[in-house]
């Protein structure tokens, strides 16, 4: 009977040509790949090792956590069959997620075409203390291997293993710094104004608590589309609305009637209160103007529920704690007005001349706006080059230095880096003498390629600044930029 087995396997074996067999390695873990030939189709089988004391997120990774996954680079319908071995469950900072801690299986059955050559990119995160994506590349033909290689990103990522009191604190402190950027002055003079006028302990009360009910519901409003078009599998980030035409020019036509109000040209008053001038409003419309702009920390908290699979509560009280901070500094000017009138003077014909001056930012908003409804989303690029994530790997592959620009023209801060920093002779020049290649991500309207970028990096808004300084090793750069501090960046 065991002759018998032995001469049944020895035959399946011959019958089926096998070839491959190759092993690639990155800092801390492995891929063994084998191949069959079979009648019409390739027998992929791959085993996946992670280095010991560390675990890889499975395919499925649970609540949060980047999941292994390979694209291939194949014509529609070659990929007749794939599946993964299961993981096994743990608990990581209070969240449960499914890793390979022990060797994973990967096997796919692929459709014979002579006109192409199978290729497909293997990536996961890596993670024990910190965690770190990396990636591995191969192609080949039944004969042999043409290439492989590794795509190892060794900066450490730190928002896989983010804890939920980690996001809450870095989303409470984006919140209160969102407040210095340079989306949020057009509605600046719209607070002071509050802030000045001579009103009664109650009143102001209810005005401070009326300005964060504001800006707590619209923050909840953008988390609830944010999260019902994520469940959709769509790709989608921080600024997302004004990826869209219509609410582009709806927030033109609100920061022309601003324009015509603050010169006193048309009077909004609306009963109760609600009127672009009363609390609940300003902070409805302080948040939709903000939300061209990332502040530091903010950036990493909205990164990781956006890339990552969260819990409902953990992704709404995130974007709670997000608000909150956004809300504090004009919530305590408002509730404690002797710290604001130590600074401003009193009541007067300033604040008329104030208000009108301050139709000026209203307007060039407004213009701004239309800017971008105007679509300009093909710009003369000079010395940068549009993004391509091939050829971005292929540099880096090769020991070659990159920078990437994401960026869109409805963020202001994105725009004023560029203009001060970026787009100059001085720059440009200096990344000629680094032999640095430049790329520009244009996230302006929506990009499946540029949302994938940004969430492989973490990241699901822009500004995003991506060096790489030729040994494969990357890096982020400031949100705000200057030359200075640029150079010696990209050293």
């Amino acid at each position: 009977m065991i002759k018998k087995l032995a001469l049944i396997l020895f035959l399946c074996l011959i019958s089926v040509p096998s070839w491959g067999g190759y092993k690639q390695s990155t800092p801390h873990g492995s891929a063994d790949l084998s191949v069959a030939e079979m009648q019409d189709a390739f027998d992929v089988n791959i085993t996946i090792t992670p280095q010991k004391g560390w675990y890889i997120y499975s395919h499925d990774s649970g609540e949060f956590g980047l999941p292994a996954q390979i694209e291939w680079n194949l014509k529609d319908n070659t990929l007749q069959f794939e599946e993964w071995s299961e993981g096994e469950y743990i608990t990581y900072q209070g969240f449960d997620v499914n890793v390979y801690r022990t060797p994973a299986l990967y096997r796919a059955i692929i459709k014979k075409d002579n006109k192409q050559q199978p290729s497909f990119t293997l990536s996961w995160m890596a993670c024990n203390d910190e965690c770190i994506p990396e990636k591995l590349h191969f192609e080949f033909t039944p004969e042999s291997f043409l290439k492989s290689h590794a795509h190892v990103a060794t900066t450490k990522q730190k928002q896989c293993s983010m804890s939920f009191i980690g996001a809450i604190i870095f989303a409470f402190l984006g919140g209160v710094i969102l407040n210095l950027m340079p989306c949020v002055f057009p509605v600046l003079f719209i607070k002071i104004i509050g802030i000045v006028q001579n009103k009664t302990h109650r009143r102001r009360v209810i005005d401070a608590f009326s300005y964060l009910a504001g800006v707590m519901t619209c923050f909840l409003i953008i988390a609830g589309v944010l999260q019902f078009l994520k469940q959709q599998g769509a790709t989608i980030g921080w600024g997302f609305q004004l990826q869209s035409p219509c609410f582009v020019f709806i927030m033109a036509l609100v920061f022309f009637m601003l324009f015509l109000s603050f010169l006193d040209i048309i009077n909004i008053n609306i009963p109760m209160r609600f009127s672009f001038s009363g609390p609940f409003l300003t902070g409805l419309v302080a948040v939709l103007v903000a939300s061209p702009c990332t502040a530091p920390f903010m950036g990493a908290a909205i990164g990781w529920i956006l890339t990552t699979s969260v819990p409902s509560y953990v992704f709404y009280a995130v974007f709670g704690a997000l608000g909150l901070g956004y809300a504090l500094p004009f919530f305590c000017a408002e509730f404690f007005p002797h710290l604001m009138q130590k600074i401003l003077p009193r009541p007067g014909k300033w604040m008329l001349w104030l208000k009108r001056a301050f139709s000026i930012p209203m307007l060039l908003t407004c213009l701004w706006l239309l800017w971008v409804l105007w679509g300009c989303v093909s710009p003369h690029l000079g010395a940068w080059q549009t993004y391509d994530r091939q050829k971005v790997e292929t540099l880096t592959d090769q020991g070659e230095k990159v920078f990437i620009d994401f960026t869109a023209k409805w963020c202001i801060t994105c725009l004023v880096n560029e203009k001060t920093v970026l787009n100059t002779d001085k720059f440009i020049q200096f990344a000629k003498e680094k032999n640095i290649h430049l790329f520009k991500g244009d996230w302006t309207n929506h990009s499946a390629e540029i949302t994938t970028a940004l969430s492989q990096y973490g990241r699901s808004s822009v500004p995003l600044y991506v060096y790489y300084d030729g040994s494969g090793k990357y890096q982020f750069l400031p949100q705000i930029l200057t030359l200075k501090g640029i150079r010696k960046a990209l050293h």
